[in-house]
């Protein structure tokens, strides 16, 4: 690639990434898509030019924000979105596996969202993972003083419940964020490079054959006991780390139920069309998604998926 080219691909990419984290700013719903999507575009820089050309690529990229949406905004694109987009680029150019880019793009994802954290609070003075209560209470009056006449006092104290529950929750929060982060980056990386060509990321294994270590039980068990023996023990800190482990391990529970059903329906030559709408409903419906957590448990104990396979 000459270098007039590669510099007007690379100004391309780089625009890109600060389009898609503005318009993640500004326009509601797909915003959340969107923001997800914001490393793809210095992920395809580093591997279809050098991993230098995505640094440059990023520190430009931030310059932009800054000057278009202010310094808050540029480090939340530099550390929340910029960071895992040059090091899975840099990843993908070193390793070979994608099961390995992963592990390694997640590790990346979390340690720049933990910075990121720690460099807004220090900016804004405001912990956005200990919200300040006696705030969101005020809020509360004000929105249900709207419904006057309505018995809202049960979702008043649902609320309340739910945003003193955040902060205990952090650690799981960040780690699931970090690898739906990295996940849908890498995918959608994979498949931009896939129809535009010169590179090509190592596809990660069909999702009907995902299954993770049956060493996770052993970790679901350590969590039921921490939580069981809660007011035993009298520990926040044991409290905090079973509420976080349940919360992983059956999200990865859930991933390994959606990967059986995904299965069994590719066993049953059930159409594309109807897995996905499947799939959608099941993590869409908190009952399904509970139903999902016990088959992955089960799956994972007793490798469901080789008895309907014989």
């Amino acid at each position: 690639m000459n270098g007039t080219k590669s510099l007007v691909e690379s100004s391309l990419l780089t625009g890109l990434a600060v389009v898609l984290f503005l318009a993640a700013r500004y326009v509601p719903v797909a915003g959340v898509v969107l923001s997800l999507l914001c490393p793809a575009p210095l992920v395809i820089l580093g591997l279809r030019h050098r991993p230098k050309m995505s640094v440059v690529g990023l520190v430009v990229a931030t310059v932009m924000v800054a000057l278009l949406s202010g310094p808050v905004s540029a480090v939340s694109f530099c550390l929340g979105f910029g960071v895992l987009g040059v090091g899975l680029g840099i990843l993908a150019s070193r390793l070979h596996s994608a099961v390995d880019i992963m592990l390694y793009g997640v590790a990346v994802s979390l340690i720049s969202k933990l910075a990121l954290m720690v460099v807004l609070t220090k900016l804004t003075g405001i912990n956005p993972f200990d919200p300040d209560l006696d705030q969101v209470r005020s809020t509360m009056e004000k929105v249900f003083s709207l419904y006057r006449g309505q018995d809202m006092e049960g979702i008043k104290d649902q609320i309340e419940q739910t945003v003193r529950a955040i902060p205990m929750m952090f650690p799981a929060m960040i780690t699931m964020a970090s690898a739906v982060d990295c996940l849908l980056s890498y995918w959608v990386s994979r498949k931009v490079l896939a129809r535009i060509g010169g590179v090509v990321l190592p596809s990660l294994p069909p999702f009907s054959s995902w299954r993770f270590p049956k060493s996770l039980l052993w970790a679901f068990a350590l969590s039921v006991v921490l939580l069981l023996f809660e007011s035993t023990l009298k520990d926040p800190l044991l409290s905090r780390i079973g509420l976080n482990l349940r919360l992983l391990v059956s999200m990865i529970f859930m991933v390994q139920g959606l990967s059986l059903i995904w299965d069994y329906m590719d066993y049953r030559s059930i159409s594309r069309g109807w897995r996905i709408a499947l799939i959608t409903l099941v993590v869409l419906i908190p009952l399904l998604s509970q139903i999902a957590v016990v088959l992955g448990l089960t799956d994972l104990w007793a490798n469901i998926r080789t008895r309907y396979r014989r």
